[in-house]
């Protein structure tokens, strides 16, 4: 193995630990699943007011998580879908913004802890912040749902409205909307990296990170599906919450991974740091 990496890994490793990156994991999953569901029902009342099919979210659900996890949710989207109320829309946003915001919060320190800056506000001020990011990134994805949705009548749509032949550019617009998913967690992902942290970082100091992690939680995605449909036993421990189990241990490795994320950007950022000091130091002793 590469030196370079080992000493990257042994860097991160350190970091792991002094920086208590498992219980800070653990808090932001634990509000995570608080939100999970009632941002499902949000959106399921709000699909419910349309023409579009409750189904179709579940199939692009199916895309992110594990495929064990697929019938625990659509047994549960079955049962919220039987209710169509206000209040139930009303309850599921009040939930989803504070159990997000609290995650979000809990995020920012994690972040903030990686690049040794003081994340010092008043707790409405932090609170608020939180709650506004949170709201984004629940726009963020609800949009990119709509444009996979609509994705193809959009692709047929621009392509005759700028008369570009269909046999040719339908087949990459679609393959577009393949990796869009992979693109959009990129995009989230970078925009998390580069807002957040409140020092100053360049474009090219964020990327580590972003594509590390990206890469990372769908080949962690693909093999915990792969071993949790071949090899574990949860739901014959734990019967029908065995499930929930699984979502727990999920999102608790996409937390942590989320994470390290941004110490590996922080890491790499000291290292390029380093370097332009020892350069500077160098030209000032000649």
């Amino acid at each position: 193995m590469n030196s370079k990496l080992v000493r990257v890994i042994k860097n991160l490793f350190k970091r792991y630990v002094a920086h208590n990156i498992a219980a800070t994991s653990a808090q932001i999953a634990y509000y995570w699943i608080l939100a999970f569901f009632p941002f499902l029902i949000f959106i399921i009342t709000l699909l419910s007011y349309t023409t579009i099919p409750a189904s179709v979210l579940l199939e692009y659900i199916a895309k992110i998580v594990p495929a064990s996890l697929v019938p625990f949710i659509e047994q549960t989207i079955s049962q919220f879908i039987s209710y169509r109320s206000t209040t139930l829309l009303s309850a599921g946003v009040l939930i989803t913004l504070w159990s997000g915001g609290t995650a979000v919060n809990a995020l920012t320190r994690g972040i903030h802890l990686a690049y040794n800056s003081k994340h010092i506000k008043p707790f409405w001020l932090s609170k608020i912040t939180a709650v506004i990011y949170t709201v984004l990134l629940a726009v963020l994805i609800i949009v990119l749902m709509i444009s996979l949705v609509f994705g193809n009548r959009i692709g047929g749509y621009i392509i005759g409205v700028m008369d570009m032949n269909r046999g040719i550019f339908m087949p990459i617009w679609n393959l577009a909307r393949l990796i869009m998913p992979f693109l959009a967690l990129i995009m989230i992902l970078y925009i998390i990296y580069r807002i957040i942290p409140r020092k100053h970082l360049k474009y090219k100091n964020v990327w580590p990170g972003t594509l590390a992690v990206s890469v990372g939680w769908y080949l962690f995605s693909l093999v915990f599906s792969i071993y949790i449909d071949n090899y574990s036993k949860y739901n014959q421990l734990y019967g029908s919450i065995g499930s929930v189990f699984i979502l727990l241990i999920w999102i608790y490795a996409s937390c942590m991974l989320l994470l390290l994320g941004a110490e590996l950007n922080a890491l790499y950022q000291d290292v390029k740091l380093n370097r332009v000091i020892r350069k500077v130091k160098g030209n000032t002793i000649k």
